[in-house]
């Protein structure tokens, strides 16, 4: 593509401030719609089966960081070599890449759900279930591991709708699953009774209702026509979709670990505590969906500045790739302050959405929001760094920033709790979002540096 063709391109032209409102809305309605598949399950399962069915979708929830490490590795990984490709001018090369991510999103899906649905009872006890919650929890995996599939190629699929310039389809596409999942988790856990197997069912109809939006969607992709050829997965597109979507992989990955040590030691320090272990792990799931409402936000944004940037730096403005990442970043902050405020003004409004349990419960669950997420406020700068650093090609620097949380918060979730009990839980996690913080600091100035 000329000079001019890439003045065309509003990516290239458009004040950074808007575009990234274009982009970032969406992309931030449709991370949150996301997230709402899991925290709608914990409201009506709270609400109508109580503490063990919160702790059965805490124990079940490492499972989606299982789904996730795949699932980003090659959906972001095809979105930026597409948006990088589009931005160099080659549509040819820019398709091939999108059809061998929706292929690879396709068949890892289905593997892991193999995997998940033939080992269920060992991946329960290794999620850490305690022995009252384990018949809930192994119920819950079995039914929304056929899911698993489609929630795959809705995620990653849309990622490639929002770069074909469709951001309100993709949109759409999230929306309409989301809202099938709530009208259905109703019907199902309350006039028909169905308990957990209700809710899970309710998410996996969801999923498929997505993936099938997202799969119409191929037909009439706005870069060009996607034929057979551009599906095929060749030994370099491989590579090239691995290097680039390896950080946010290695992220979910360690996201996973993390969560592993983190429910295990719920589990084991919340029984020798005054909480209980089941209440402790009901407790913090619920914090966590929560958390993860607002920290979806701060990915939505990040995801909605990525093809700025990426398109940005394959037309070498690298000005305006500085500057859509510090606007980015102060949202991020922005979003991260709203939610600490939240948890210090309304916790036991928060904690009520999900139904009652044990005084030991609320108790742990507001210490674990003041506590455990008492720098909350930092967290969103991972994304948008991480994004960064896969738009300008520096994935081992995203990589090193992606670990740099998951690593520090495995680190202290073995040695604090040794030495304070269930009190070393609850200060690991702010620690680990100071040093992470300092962390992407040092990593991005030396690499904004060197980008002119």
């Amino acid at each position: 593509m000329s000079k001019s063709g890439h003045m065309q391109n509003p990516l290239g032209t458009a004040p950074v401030g808007s575009l990234l409102w274009q982009y970032a809305l969406p992309s931030i309605i449709s991370t949150l719609l996301s997230s709402l598949y899991n925290m709608v399950d914990q409201i009506f399962i709270g609400q109508r089966i109580g503490l063990l069915g919160n702790a059965a979708t805490t124990v079940a929830y490492p499972l989606t960081f299982l789904c996730g490490a795949f699932m980003l590795l090659f959906s972001n990984g095809s979105a930026v070599n597409f948006n990088i490709s589009n931005g160099r001018g080659n549509k040819e090369e820019a398709l091939g890449f999108a059809g061998a991510g929706l292929t690879l999103l396709t068949l890892q899906g289905v593997c892991i759900m193999s995997v998940v649905l033939l080992f269920t009872p060992w991946f329960v006890n290794l999620f850490g279930s305690t022995e009252d919650v384990f018949p809930y929890a192994l119920t819950y995996m079995r039914l929304i591991a056929p899911g698993l599939p489609f929630l795959a190629l809705t995620n990653g699929g849309t990622l490639l709708v929002r770069s074909d310039g469709s951001p309100r389809y993709a949109l759409f596409c999230s929306m309409s699953g989301v809202g099938l999942n709530f009208i259905l988790d109703y019907l199902f856990l309350f006039p028909l009774h169905m308990g957990i197997e209700g809710a899970a069912l309710a998410t996996v109809l969801g999923q498929v209702f997505s993936a099938i939006l997202v799969i119409i969607y191929m037909f009439r992709f706005r870069t060009g026509r996607l034929q057979r050829r551009h599906f095929a997965v060749t030994a370099d597109k491989l590579k090239q979709i691995i290097t680039i979507g390896a950080a946010g992989s290695i992220n979910q990955a360690a996201m996973l670990i993390m969560n592993l040590v983190l429910n295990s030691s719920l589990r084991y320090y919340g029984t020798l505590s005054s909480y209980g272990g089941s209440e402790a792990l009901a407790a913090a799931g619920v914090v966590t969906k929560v958390n993860y409402l607002f920290f979806s936000t701060t990915v939505g944004c990040s995801i909605g500045a990525q093809p700025i940037m990426g398109f940005n730096f394959g037309a070498r403005n690298y000005d305006r790739v500085k500057r859509a990442y510090f606007l980015g970043l102060c949202y991020c902050l922005f979003i991260g302050a709203a939610e600490t405020a939240c948890f210090w003004l309304f916790p036991r409004q928060i904690l009520s959405m999900f139904g009652s349990g044990a005084s030991g419960y609320e108790t742990f669950a507001i210490r674990y929001m003041h506590e455990f997420m008492l720098l909350v406020v930092l967290a969103g700068i991972l994304p948008i760094t991480m994004n960064l650093m896969v738009s300008i090609k520096k994935p081992l620097n995203g990589i090193i920033i992606s670990l740099s949380k998951q690593i520090a918060l495995i680190l202290l979730l073995l040695i604090m709790p040794r030495l304070l009990g269930i009190d070393g839980i609850l200060w690991s996690g702010p620690i680990a979002d100071l040093l992470v913080a300092i962390v992407t600091f040092v990593v991005v100035r030396t690499a904004l540096q060197k980008l002119k």
